[in-house]
């Protein structure tokens, strides 16, 4: 009789334990209703839990991007790379509220289980929106302001966010503008204006192509040049230099690379904006070195463009 209270022990024992780790082949079995959830997994707990938070956001980036992109892109405008930028940035804002519910290991690896409560991240994109939709309205009613070149991008921000808040909750926030009026807006906006854009620097001009396309992105009309464009409205100049660093690790070099740039009407002179940058890379030569740079001048030209106030 023991012996068979003790074989009925043992498998209610293994059945509870693969009740507990169901999770990590279905991760919805650890979860509630109300909660996102993913699993990950690692050679320790840190990588396991990190793992799994990125898999969450995979969820995210799957459900979302293909179907925003290609209904933006159907309005006649590819902003895909916009689009993606801003997926990655409203993913990693939701994920800050992860929870990691459980963990596991075994005889080779780490489990953990991330969860995300869908009201509490659903409210947040909501507020979000709201807040976008408040600045896009502010700026519609300022006449034929030069500031409507901003709709765009704000509007492709709160789609991304409506995207998210519809994929937790099955329902959309009503949007204030459709695509076509907040494109036609800012193309009205930047219609008349004309960039000239010099910098001093070495060929090829590397950075003043940068600064090129992060305007022209904006939907301004660009040129460039030693010779000012005699139809340009407004006027970007400054200098990109790289001053050789010590360095005592034979084999490489160091150079700081040092970005200067001041923005003014054309007509009066006066100074809209400026901006001032700064970046010190190490490579095998002033090639490898110069190459990582232009990467993180271009993230910088890309987040703080508007600081010039080219208006």
């Amino acid at each position: 009789m023991s012996k068979v209270l003790l074989l009925a022990f043992s498998f209610l024992m293994v059945q509870s334990l693969w009740a507990s780790t169901e999770w990590i082949s279905e991760a919805k079995k650890g979860c509630k209703g109300s909660e996102l959830c993913a699993v990950g997994t690692g050679e320790s707990i840190t990588s396991a839990e990190r793992n799994a938070r990125v898999e969450l956001s995979k969820i995210f980036d799957t459900k979302i991007s293909s179907k925003l992109a290609s209904s933006l892109k159907s309005s006649g405008k590819d902003v895909e790379e916009s689009v993606s930028e801003e997926i990655d940035e409203a993913t990693e804002t939701a994920l800050s509220g992860v929870e990691i519910k459980k963990t596991h290991e075994d005889k080779t690896s780490f489990y953990a289980l991330a969860a995300l409560d869908k009201s509490k991240a659903s409210a947040g994109f909501k507020k979000e929106i709201e807040n976008l939709d408040s600045q896009m309205l502010a700026i519609s009613k300022e006449g034929e302001s030069i500031e409507k070149v901003k709709l765009e991008k704000l509007f492709v921000q709160r789609e991304v966010l409506n995207k998210q808040y519809h994929f937790l909750t099955r329902q959309d926030v009503p949007a204030v503008f459709t695509y076509e009026q907040v494109f036609l807006a800012k193309k009205n906006a930047t219609n008349e204006v004309v960039i000239h854009i010099y910098l001093e620097e070495n060929e090829p001009k590397t950075v003043e192509a940068v600064l090129l396309k992060s305007i022209s992105d904006l939907g301004f009309k660009t040129s460039s040049g030693q010779l000012k464009n005699k139809n340009a409205t407004h006027i970007v100049t400054g200098e990109y230099v790289a001053q050789q660093q010590f360095l005592k690790v034979e084999g490489f070099e160091k150079f700081k690379f040092v970005l200067k740039l001041r923005a003014m009407k054309a007509e009066s002179k006066v100074e809209s904006g400026h901006l001032n940058f700064e970046v010190v890379e190490t490579g095998r030569d002033f090639a490898q070195a110069s190459e990582k740079a232009i990467g993180k001048v271009q993230d910088y030209l890309k987040k703080n463009i508007e600081k010039l106030h080219l208006r």
